[in-house]
């Protein structure tokens, strides 16, 4: 289990209003998408035998007073202790989600050596990256869309296909309901997934 950091702009995000635009674009007839959001995602492992409960609450501190993950002049947190997040991520009501991460490591070596050269955390081994993108889509039929506007926003398959993710470089996991958090750790820890020659549109 790991502490679990996501943050969002709290001004507007141009990046997500102009994703929300094209996405628009490319549901196919009778779907529609609603809302896109983003958020950053870091993933606070312990060191081997630690115990993450250790360092939480001074990542906790750090994240509320400095400026190393959080800029409160524009951006908003929720950080999810280790003990306290329970054994699954719900999307926000309505939503799913499309977790992102680079197909190299995911470990932030830059970010660990400088929050541990001003602020040494006993315990903490690394620190992993992703992104999440939630989306409330719908269709006619009152689906919520999610396994067709996955096809259509999610990795790019062509100028009609995916939006989202680029599967040269990233890999990518679908958020459809609660999430088993091992997963979600797996996800970003393990070596990604060899790409797809054509990821799947439905």
């Amino acid at each position: 289990m790991s502490a679990v950091l996501l943050v969002r702009l709290k001004i507007p995000d141009l990046t997500a209003l102009t994703a929300l635009d094209a996405g628009r674009a490319l549901v196919p007839e009778g779907y529609e998408l609603t809302r896109l959001v983003r958020e950053e995602l870091y993933l606070f492992e312990p060191s081997p035998g630690a115990d993450p409960a250790g360092f939480e609450p001074s990542i906790a501190k750090q994240v509320e007073t400095s400026n190393f993950f959080v800029n409160p002049n524009k951006e908003g947190y929720r950080f999810l202790r280790s003990g306290e997040r329970g054994p699954v991520w719900d999307p926000p009501e309505g939503s799913w989600g499309i977790l992102a991460r680079s197909r190299g490591d995911t470990r932030d070596a830059g970010l660990v050596e400088r929050l541990m050269r001003e602020h040494p955390l006993r315990g903490l081994g690394s620190i992993r990256r992703g992104r999440v993108w939630w989306l409330k889509t719908r269709s006619r039929q009152g689906d919520d869309g999610a396994r067709v506007g996955y096809a259509a926003l999610g990795p790019v398959v062509d100028a009609g296909h995916g939006l989202l993710v680029n599967p040269h470089s990233e890999a990518a996991l679908r958020l459809e309901g609660a999430t088993a958090w091992s997963r979600i750790e797996a996800f970003l820890a393990e070596p990604a997934p060899a790409v797809e020659r054509e990821p799947s549109r439905i």
